[in-house]
């Protein structure tokens, strides 16, 4: 948990999310979100990273490619990613019901402090569509996963 919000080349988070979803049938799902704690960056928009994975193909082929297509908006007790390249766009909207998860505050080796909220009973509602023509898409895929996903929200004062 938590301890290991870390951005390469950046430090530490400033404020974070992350999920992991098993979708059924071997599909998965996997975001982090992060915003770097430099001071210049803290004031940027997350950047959301996502894999998923389809009947054994990942989608996108490059998550690191794909993530400025992507926005994410970190909060509690919701949260949500979407956005997408030129065939497929994704929502996700995840809850993390205050019920069911475990807040921990920490201190970071630099003194920094940070409070991560996790559960393993998040509920995630993911919509994968594809591109059927100039504007148009049409519903791919569709999970719901009531109170199954694996969450974590992380911020900093």
């Amino acid at each position: 948990m938590g301890g290991v919000a870390r951005i390469a080349g950046h430090g530490n988070a400033q404020r974070w999310a992350w999920l992991h979803a098993g979708l059924g049938g071997g599909d998965v799902l996997e975001v982090v979100a992060a915003v770097a704690r430099r001071p210049t960056m803290r004031w940027l928009p997350p950047l959301p990273m996502l894999q998923l994975r389809i009947g054994g193909t990942d989608w996108p082929r490059d998550p690191l490619l794909t993530a400025p297509l992507l926005r994410a908006r970190i909060g509690l007790p919701d949260w949500s990613v979407v956005g997408g390249g030129a065939r497929r766009r994704v929502r996700i909207d995840v809850t993390q019901d205050p019920v069911d998860c475990v807040s921990l505050s920490y201190t970071d080796p630099d003194g920094a402090t940070a409070t991560c909220t996790n559960t393993e009973r998040a509920t995630v509602d993911v919509v994968v569509e594809r591109r059927t023509g100039v504007r148009r898409f049409e519903v791919e895929h569709r999970w719901h996963l009531d109170r199954t996903g694996h969450a974590e929200v992380g911020t900093r004062p």
